[in-house]
């Protein structure tokens, strides 16, 4: 069997909106973007990783890890409103014009500092393994059962926005998981949407699914870091 070379791609941009500069912010011993970086280089399952960022501040950080910033991304692919797929594609695009050739692209989003290079290697294992019936994964947390209870609004009224069991027992729910932002991986050539109806997930902890958009997050972080 062919083998499946794999892009690591991590992606982090200078401004983010809900916490100014968090990928800077300083996390333990590290900055933030660090703990992303220190655990790509110990990945044996990438081949190759590539950061995009439009942060001169976080390309100088990179060079201590070695890693390759073939580009600057451009500031349309670096606005609040700009789509991540839209920054995957400008990275595909420039990669393939240098002759670059990959089978799978593993999305890292510096926002996950606590994911670790065994969950990274372990999700592309776990792509590979069922790269004949699936076309992306997500990386995911178990959440409480009592989502199931959430409610939303209907014209005056309320209703489930899940279909609740007929006993209305907790314990007879699914588990549920959310998308913890951590790991994303396609196929290099039919990158479209990373939710489809064939996505597998791997499951993390919570500690390691750790998604840093505000203070609140940052400070979860910090408490796991002190641990």
């Amino acid at each position: 069997m062919k083998k499946l070379r794999v892009l690591g791609l991590i992606v982090a941009r200078k401004n983010s909106k809900g916490l100014k500069n968090k990928h800077l912010l300083k996390l333990g011993s590290k900055k933030c973007i660090e703990w992303t970086f220190d655990e790509v280089k110990k990945c044996k399952n990438l081949d190759h990783c590539v950061l995009s960022t439009d942060s001169k501040e976080i390309i100088r950080i990179s060079k201590k890890y070695q890693l390759d910033v073939p580009f600057i991304r451009p500031a349309k692919y670096s606005k609040d409103t700009s789509s991540v797929y839209d920054v995957i594609k400008h990275a595909i695009k420039f990669l393939r014009n240098k002759k670059y050739k990959f089978d799978l692209i593993v999305l890292l989003q510096g926002s996950s500092p606590l994911r670790k290079f065994h969950h990274i290697d372990n999700s592309i294992k776990l792509f590979k393994k069922n790269i004949n019936s699936c076309k992306t994964l997500i990386s995911v947390s178990e959440t409480d059962k009592k989502n199931f209870w959430i409610l939303k609004k209907k014209n005056k009224y309320v209703q489930f926005a899940f279909n609740q069991s007929n006993s209305f027992r907790r314990q007879n729910n699914s588990k549920v998981y959310l998308p913890n932002g951590g790991i994303f991986i396609s196929k290099f050539k039919s990158i479209k949407n990373f939710y489809t109806n064939k996505t597998i997930f791997y499951v993390m902890d919570k500690k390691s699914s750790v998604d840093i958009d505000t203070l609140e997050d940052f400070k979860v972080a910090k408490n796991y870091i002190k641990k």
